[in-house]
């Protein structure tokens, strides 16, 4: 997860160099009230539409920005990560609803699920030594949400249950944990063997092979008759 990654030494960097609790909030609320103004005005004087829409996504993104805000002012705050991505997600699926409504319904779910995910991720990340089960969350959300992007493009069965196998996989994997989380092979392995059946290309290659499979079993079995 490299940009996960990267994403955790941007927040280490803000904690050590103080920035952020240098930052004045009351800037972002000054920018609010100026971005409300503008909006309501242009609103009223029949220039644009949907500024309504898009301060509210502002507000939510405000709103998240301050909940990362308290997190990158003490790490120890990483509840707050939850409700910060979460909601800087759900003003991301607004604003992309108010540009094109068609791109809103095919990728705003995904939005709001993978602004959740990476919440996790980011926990997984910062407590990694002992919030080992933020994985399973992330993973089950990321899951989601790829398989909401896909449905689009192509048929999606199994996608689901491939995510959620890999992720408990990657938990099985995880250093510094010796043989505690073994046991995740087991669902991950079953998880992910339930998914491959379902993919549409495998279960079209299935439907050829078994047929075949029942037809060269009873034609080994008429064989074996008659050579006996």
């Amino acid at each position: 997860m490299p940009i996960l990654a990267q994403v955790h030494l941007v927040f280490d960097k803000l904690e050590k160099e103080n920035i952020m609790k240098r930052f004045d909030m009351r800037i972002i609320f000054g920018f609010v009230l100026i971005f409300a103004g503008s909006m309501f005005l242009l609103q009223n004087l029949g220039i644009f539409y949907g500024g309504t829409d898009l301060l509210v996504s502002i507000l939510l993104g405000s709103v998240g920005g301050a909940a990362l805000y308290v997190y990158a002012n003490n790490r120890e705050n990483w509840w707050a990560l939850i409700p910060g991505f979460t909601l800087i997600g759900v003003a991301l699926n607004i604003v992309l609803d108010v540009i094109s409504s068609t791109l809103g319904n095919m990728f705003g779910g995904a939005i709001v699920l993978g602004g959740i995910a990476l919440s996790f991720w980011m926990i997984f990340f910062t407590k990694r030594n002992s919030f080992w089960w933020a994985v399973i969350p992330a993973g089950v959300l990321s899951s989601v949400a790829v398989q909401e992007i896909l449905e689009n493009v192509m048929p999606t069965d199994g996608i689901f249950m491939l995510g959620l196998g890999l992720t408990f996989l990657f938990i099985a994997r995880l250093p510094g944990y010796e043989d505690n989380l073994k046991w995740a092979y087991i669902p991950g392995g079953i998880i992910l063997a339930i998914g491959v059946i379902q993919l549409s290309f495998v279960q079209s290659v299935m439907n050829i092979l078994l047929p075949l499979a029942l037809i060269g079993a009873g034609g080994y079995v008429i064989y074996k008759n008659f050579k006996n």
